[in-house]
């Protein structure tokens, strides 16, 4: 059971270089409906269509919230739909959604875009690919995980350059046009073959289906108990510990992304220099992601999900407290660093906790809570910005939640130690 445990990082590569890439790839082209990325034409809508901070918040945390309620029950597909044929249809409506973002005129069209967005892209992109790579691994389930999501890094490293730079030269509009058919022709026809099992792949799969996703290792190599989603909802420690895991670091990265430009403003730094920092971001979420699952993969998720906290705490801090060029690029890296660690640690102890099996409707229980508080941030952020909350005082308010969200699996999984149902 445990011939995988030891394997060397360049081998697991060469072992499972498709799979992985599959995981890359829906993890780059998610990047279409997260908020990093349509925060980089907020400028440009809120000009269009006469909108405020908050006002753009707003309708975007209503789409946000209405895809957080769809995904309840749309998830719970990864339980009963092979993984390329899902990957091709959630690829297909996110590049759907982008095209039809590239025609908003009016503040319904933008809704409508947003929820779209939100569903198949942070939603049903994110959620195929993590419980199709949390199901096929399990003595490697950190590592794979942590691999699988350097595609939002990467992301998040060229998108910020490239966008800037396009509206420089072409209408936002255009963008939103040509990246979706791009991201389309170039991944879908492969999906078939990246998904292929492999005998390395130690975890059961998807539920027992009559398919070729059964592998040929038995389940039993499995050490949690199979649990439904019910059975998930009676767990006092879903709803004191796991929940905020998920909604806290979702709810700040979110809020930040979302104002990047009022927060480039209110610090005096020239939107360029702030955009050119992502670098410093997605490396660190690289390392980040890479700590996680070698962490996870060692000594479990439950021990390993308090040091998660600790670069958002600093993050903030860092920028409560500077406004200088070198802290900035400080800052992005704990930030980025925070981020890289949340998903790979959460993903892991969803499966360590409640088993593969039934892991998409559970999933689906815990998804659209990180996509609410996703939704929620970037209307609270924008009210207080119109209301005349200073930046301080809203980094205040996400450094109290990010020490919460420390405080609480410190509690119960390290020194309670309750680490089984």
């Amino acid at each position: 059971m445990h011939r995988f445990a030891s394997i060397s990082l360049q081998t697991l590569l060469q072992i499972e270089w498709r799979f992985l890439l599959f995981g890359f790839l829906m993890s780059f082209w998610s990047s279409l409906g997260q908020t990093f990325f349509i925060s980089l034409f907020s400028s440009e809508i809120r000009a269009d269509l006469g909108l405020s901070h908050g006002g753009f918040g707003s309708y975007y945390a209503i789409a946000t919230t209405a895809s957080a309620l769809t995904l309840f029950w749309l998830g719970k597909l990864a339980d009963t739909v092979s993984v390329p044929r899902l990957s091709v249809m959630t690829l297909g409506g996110v590049c759907l959604a982008a095209l039809h973002f590239s025609t908003v005129r009016s503040v319904v069209m933008l809704t409508i875009g947003i929820y779209f967005l939100r569903l198949s892209g942070q939603g049903m992109m994110y959620h195929v690919y993590s419980t199709a790579v949390s199901r096929r691994y399990v003595e490697v389930r950190g590592r794979a995980l942590a691999i699988s999501g350097f595609g939002m890094n990467a992301a998040e490293a060229l998108f910020p350059v490239i966008v800037i730079l396009g509206l420089s030269v072409f209408d936002w509009r255009f963008l939103w046009m040509m990246l979706p058919i791009f991201a389309f022709i170039s991944f879908a026809p492969a999906i078939g073959f990246l998904t292929r099992r492999t005998p390395f792949q130690d975890g059961p799969g998807r539920a027992q289906q009559p398919d070729t996703e059964i592998p040929e290792i038995p389940e039993e190599t499995e050490q949690a108990p199979s649990l439904r989603r019910r059975e998930v909802m009676r767990d006092s420690a879903f709803w004191a510990v796991i929940i905020w895991l998920m909604m806290i670091p979702g709810f700040t990265i979110t809020g930040l992304f979302f104002h990047q430009i009022h927060i480039a403003s209110e610090k005096g730094i020239p939107l360029f220099i702030w955009s050119s920092n992502y670098i410093w971001y997605a490396l660190a979420a690289v390392c980040g992601a890479l700590i996680s699952g070698i962490l996870v993969d060692r000594f479990s998720a439950h021990r390993s999900a308090v040091l998660a906290q600790i670069p958002m705490i600093l993050a903030c801090l860092v920028l409560m407290m500077s406004d200088s060029f070198i802290m900035l690029a400080v800052f992005f890296a704990l930030f980025g660093c925070a981020g890289g660690m949340g998903q790979p640690l959460v993903n892991a102890l969803l499966a360590e906790r409640y088993g593969t099996k039934w892991l998409g409707e559970i999933k689906a229980l815990a998804s659209p809570l990180n996509v609410f508080s996703s939704a929620l941030s970037p209307a609270v952020m924008g009210i207080l910005f119109d209301y005349g909350a200073g930046l301080n005082t809203v980094l205040g308010l996400l450094l109290g939640l990010s020490c919460f969200s420390l405080a609480m699996p410190l509690l119960w999984f390290n020194i309670l130690r309750r680490t089984r149902i």
